[in-house]
């Protein structure tokens, strides 16, 4: 069992790996290299084995990371602004970061929670559907495909007939064509550690400007109120700066490509 864990831990290490590979040969227009990705693709697929990553995990640690500094630069400068003793900064921060990174965190979980089993009870019913009255089914995706991306209908027809065979392929295209969802990750777990994710993101990085303030009254002493606020203020510039690359960039960041976009 550990066994077939670990293989499978670094098959999806190895794709990961590759999918990076993949996007630099784009950015770099380097379409040998592009191919030797789609070929190990390819191996990994005949062994049932996926190749995609998350891409929610950024999401929610982006979306955690700003609103943890944000929140919590927002506090010190108001600490600051109001002339307490570092002390009582350090103490109305902490409870601060935490209390938001609590509260930031459970919304995460519930919310994902919330919309994984709506998600879940859609495709109880859509399966129902399929299986009960699947000519009405048929006749929804038709219509779909006539209306929304303008086939003709004898072309409509043959397409629903050859996604119909694959039941479970019909099923997830249906709920994301009539429905617009898309079925993702139906892991029970999956809410819990995208709560725990934000929590984590929340916390670290609502750690920056307060560290950058308690590292000034440490250093420094602590009579220029000014002078701390700027502190606070670049540190946070700063990270927000790095925050918006991987959120415009991620992809080009993380494989280290720096050709500039055509």
């Amino acid at each position: 069992m550990q066994k077939h864990r670990h293989i499978r831990m670094r098959k999806r290490r190895m794709a990961n790996r590759k999918t990076l590979e993949a996007r630099q040969a784009y950015y770099d227009e380097d379409v040998e290299r592009s191919k030797e990705a789609h070929d190990f693709y390819h191996t990994l697929d005949k062994h049932g084995e996926s190749h995609s990553l998350d891409k929610d995990n950024l999401k929610t640690i982006i979306f955690g990371s700003l609103d943890g500094i944000i929140t919590i630069f927002a506090i010190v400068s108001g600490c600051v602004g109001a002339k307490i003793t570092p002390a009582q900064v350090i103490i109305i921060g902490v409870g601060n970061l935490f209390a938001n990174a609590i509260s930031m965190g459970f919304s995460e979980y519930t919310s994902t929670s919330a919309q994984r089993d709506f998600m879940l009870a859609e495709k109880k019913r859509e399966e129902w559907e399929i299986e009960n009255c699947p000519s009405e089914e048929k006749q929804e995706m038709i219509d779909i495909y006539m209306n929304k991306y303008k086939f003709d209908s004898e072309d409509a027809r043959n397409l629903v007939e050859i996604t119909f065979r694959n039941k479970n392929f019909f099923l997830e295209h249906m709920m994301s064509e009539e429905l617009g969802l898309i079925i993702t990750n139906e892991d029970k777990n999956e809410s819990l550690k995208k709560g725990i994710l934000m929590f984590l993101s929340f916390c670290i990085f609502g750690l920056i400007p307060l560290s950058s303030y308690v590292a000034y009254t440490m250093f420094f002493e602590y009579t220029d109120y000014n002078t701390s606020f700027v502190v606070v203020f670049v540190s946070t510039l700063v990270t927000l700066f790095i925050l918006g690359l991987f959120k415009v960039l991620p992809y080009r960041l993380l494989v280290g490509v720096h050709k500039n976009y055509r």
